[in-house]
């Protein structure tokens, strides 16, 4: 059986399992007693809430362990503007989820931009504080004793009971599920996960990491205001200890357990962690069992559960727990088209690249000396030199990694300067000295997000998956085909990206170089790791770049490699450029060989 039907039948049969479960949520309601339809209930509170958690941490990769401060956000706002101003639970819960918003907005700021271990911290922090306040403000929270009396929704003259109550959480918790699916399978989904996994690399695709990682912060916020709001309104009483530490620790570990990044992870952590607890009568020692999972689950299931089956179907039968498109047959598609830029209609003058005079250093170590350099449009222009000449440092300076302290650049005749996802912008794109791509993506996906700033759709679209923004899915997939053929790459498109052999890997960086529409491709050994036929088809691919309009700057220690694809080579040593000029002749120049060799071997050359 081909792996086309193969992913039919697995789709398919995940289609009717998620019926089957469907029916079973359904007729639980009228199939269970009250004890178990209230730890149903509280199971659907903890998945809606870590569906945002699971956005957050496994989309974003911020681990916030506060968060139960923002359910409470949401639930203490409901709860007061009900009992307190009559507002009905739609209005309250409306003004709950608002304050969640708010308050998860101004954490964002200084979360996202702290990073590492502090961000963590803030969210402890944030956590901590909201308990306090809590405990203390007695005139809006009640203190200690909390807020009781809370009305039940109601709708028309119906007034819903624990079954109704239990019914509408698990309609919400289906909704956040699928608005999870449709985030990951968006531009903005793409966008939060390479700003997760590799910041440097995003930013070279014109992805600059605060917007995609609060639209995640934002939802996960909204998710958890609403799920403190249902809670809230469903036991008619709420106090300091329902959001507390614990709570914040116990939302992490569900995601964690489940599986970070997994659809369904927290539909899997929230019922272990529900009904274990439970089963073995250990309510007093709830921490003690929650380290325990966390220990055995970062031990054993690095992935967790989702994940680890994911990887365990795809190594038995090629199958993913992820929607997937059949590949299609490469085609003899007119891959110019992709490349339809202005220098092609004679608006680029003669050089595309021109630097003057730059320098840059590092502490007391300066890496460029007064580096001039004029790239002419349309060419292949190599940077060779012996390792520490600074050859990535320039290529880190054109692409705005760096920031030089003297000197000019231009791009097309125009003043070049900024970050480097601004410079991406501007038509520069580059790959990396050691391969950069977003290992948790497919390859297919990788190359799609080098689209991600030209074409992500608006917000509403993606998160309600309309049907423009399918389409525009669809255009960008075929894009991305298209750009894969043109490399040669005629494997798996929808495997991770992490099991591509290096070579490989190289070639898919390409692509996603290429996705970003560049007029400039800046390759940083793009060679290093192939073997000799894959030197041979990266040799005849930047040929036809070169011919679709494109300018190449190239860093390479293959020199025949070198002079069979270079129009022209500039030879840096001691980060200065000693020679610019022909190939071949600047290659077998005496200063360009001491460079490489040192005098003493270019000495004993001479001798024999």
């Amino acid at each position: 059986m081909n792996d086309t039907w193969k992913n039919i039948i697995f789709r398919r049969s995940a289609l009717w399992g998620g019926l089957l479960a469907a029916a079973a949520i359904a007729s639980a309601s009228w199939t269970a007693d009250a004890y178990m339809l209230n730890l149903f209930f509280t199971i659907g509170i903890y998945v809606i809430a870590c569906v945002g958690m699971n956005i957050l941490v496994g989309y974003c990769g911020i681990v916030s362990i506060g968060h139960a401060g923002l359910m409470a956000a949401g639930a203490y706002t409901s709860a007061y503007a009900s009992t307190h101003y009559g507002l009905n639970f739609w209005l309250s819960a409306l003004a709950g989820i608002a304050v969640s918003l708010i308050i998860g907005s101004l954490i964002a700021i200084p979360t996202i931009k702290a990073g590492g271990v502090y961000l963590s911290m803030i969210t402890i922090a944030f956590g901590v504080v909201v308990h306090e306040a809590l405990i203390r403000w007695d005139g809006v929270t009640g203190g200690p004793l909390g807020i009781s009396g809370i009305p039940k929704p109601k709708l028309g003259g119906y007034a819903f009971d624990l079954q109704s109550m239990y019914l509408l959480v698990a309609a919400v918790a289906i909704g956040a599920l699928i608005l999870a699916y449709n985030i990951r399978r968006s531009a903005w989904g793409r966008s939060m996960i390479a700003t997760k996994e590799n910041e440097i690399a995003a930013a070279s695709l014109g992805i600059r990491k605060f917007k995609p990682q609060y639209v995640g912060f934002a939802v996960s916020a909204v998710l958890a205001g609403l799920a403190g709001t249902l809670y809230a309104h469903t036991n008619s009483f709420i106090s300091p200890d329902t959001y507390h530490f614990q709570a914040s620790v116990q939302l992490v570990l569900i995601v964690i357990l489940g599986g970070s990044g997994r659809l369904l992870g927290p539909i899997i952590g929230a019922v272990i962690l529900v009904f274990l607890p439970e089963v073995l009568e250990m309510e007093k020692l709830r921490m003690a069992l929650y380290g325990t999972i966390m220990f055995a689950v970062l031990y054993f299931l690095p992935k967790g559960i989702m994940g680890t089956m994911n990887d365990w179907l795809e190594a038995r039968f090629g199958l993913k727990l992820r929607s997937q498109e059949a590949d299609r047959s490469g085609g003899k598609a007119d891959h110019g088209l992709l490349f339809a830029n202005d220098r092609k209609k004679g608006g680029f003058p003669a050089a595309a690249l021109r630097l003057e005079g730059i320098n840059k250093s590092f502490g007391g170590l300066q890496a460029l000396k007064e580096v001039s350099v004029e790239i002419k449009a349309g060419t292949i222009h190599s940077l060779v030199g012996p390792n520490g000449a600074g050859k990535t440092t320039l290529l880190n300076v054109i692409s705005g990694l760096y920031t030089p302290e003297q000197g000019a650049m231009e791009l097309h005749g125009a003043s070049l300067s900024g970050s480097l996802s601004l410079v991406s912008g501007l038509g520069i794109a580059r790959t990396f000295q050691h391969s950069r791509l977003f290992k948790e993506l497919t390859v297919l996906e990788n190359v799609m997000t080098g689209m991600t700033v030209k074409a992500r759709t608006g917000l509403g679209a993606a998160f309600l998956r309309t049907p423009g923004q399918r389409r525009r899915e669809a255009e960008l997939q075929e894009k991305a085909h298209r750009l894969l053929d043109l490399i040669g790459y005629d494997g798996n498109r929808h495997m991770s990206a992490s099991q591509l052999p290096y070579g490989h890997q190289r070639m898919v960086e390409i692509a996603r170089a290429l996705a970003t529409e560049p007029s400039v491709l800046l390759l940083d050994e793009p060679a290093a790791g192939m073997t000799a036929a894959e030197i041979k088809q990266l040799e005849e691919l930047l040929q036809r770049l070169v011919g679709y309009g494109l300018t190449i700057v190239l860093i390479e220690h293959h020199m025949d490699f070198v002079q069979r694809v270079s129009d022209s080579v500039t030879v840096l040593d001691f980060g200065k450029v000693i020679g610019t000029g022909n190939p071949a002749q600047l290659l077998s120049d005496p200063r360009v060989i001491q460079a490489y060799l040192g005098k003493e071997e270019v000495a004993a050359d001479a001798e024999r």
